[in-house]
């Protein structure tokens, strides 16, 4: 399939010069600080129209990059397309802070929003926001913070260069094989971590404690074959799936929602389907 004429002309400015559209407005959003020793993790709030549910979100970045106002937009899209208040969580960033800083981060913010801020939570997340929602999810299963549903949108599942979208999916598209492997060089303080289930949640021992799941690949992805080989290993697992490949999208493409009509349709369904597997959850 040829890249969505209308992200391929979003792709097309200088490397790290794309736009960053704003987001739809939300009712309300106030910051907040997730105190930890010696220091506090920002978080941000953006109220929705529903509170049996908040989803907590990580942000996309290749654990080295990202924050609360760069992902402002898709925090804002994901509180609309769900009626769910969303949280967003500013983790630590390689290579200040490699593996597993931003792991921690995560299951601590997952674990304090459940604690303090709601009855129930669910977790989403793109790329490596996606990592570190299911890597959360796995570490708090079977406890009263256990996420009820994740939304995984083109996620990092893998260490494995091997996957055939690694070399398919050359440079172009928002994301190509090479910047992976300087991400994940930064991130990992040695090669042998790339095996360790709280970066590689797909060789997770127990799989089939994941929540029921929303998982979104890009056809023009790199990360394509590894987000496919994840939804297959958790229905294996009995875990409900609800599986879509965006065939004519690239890597990243949910920040172009606001402006594009094929990213942003991909965008509202995802959180539609989140928003389903939330409502059929079981309350606690």
């Amino acid at each position: 399939m040829s890249l969505d004429p209308e992200v391929a002309a979003l792709l097309a400015p200088v490397a790290g010069q794309s736009p960053r559209p704003d987001g739809p407005p939300v009712r309300a959003v106030r910051d907040l600080g997730l105190p930890l020793p010696g220091r506090t993790l920002p978080l941000r709030r953006y109220d929705g129209e529903r509170d049996d549910c908040l989803v907590v979100f990580f942000h996309g970045g290749g654990f080295v990059s990202g924050g609360l106002d760069r992902h402002d937009a898709q925090a804002r899209d994901l509180c609309r397309s769900t009626g769910r208040s969303v949280l967003a969580v500013a983790y630590r960033l390689a290579p200040d802070h490699p593996f597993p800083a931003a792991y921690d981060d995560a299951v601590a913010a997952v674990g304090w929003a459940r604690e303090h801020l709601a009855d129930r939570v669910a977790v989403a997340g793109p790329s490596a926001g996606g990592n570190l929602a299911l890597g959360a999810a796995l570490a708090l299963a079977d406890t009263p913070a256990a996420p009820v549903a994740q939304l995984l949108a083109y996620p990092v599942i893998s260490g494995d260069p091997a996957y055939p979208s690694r070399t398919e999916v050359g440079p172009g598209h928002g994301l190509d094989s090479a910047t992976l492997e300087l991400c994940f060089g930064a991130y990992l303080p040695g090669p042998h971590l790339r095996t360790d289930p709280r970066f590689a949640p797909l060789l997770h021992p127990a799989l089939a404690s994941a929540p029921p799941s929303v998982v979104v690949t890009a056809g023009l992805d790199p990360l394509r074959d590894e987000g496919r080989d994840l939804a297959v290993r958790l229905r294996a697992a009995g875990v409900a799936v609800r599986f879509a490949e965006e065939a004519t999208l690239p890597h990243g493409f949910w920040k172009f929602a606001p402006v594009a009509r094929v990213a942003g349709a991909a965008s509202a369904r995802m959180g539609r389907a989140l928003a389903e597997l939330i409502e059929a959850a079981p309350a606690h």
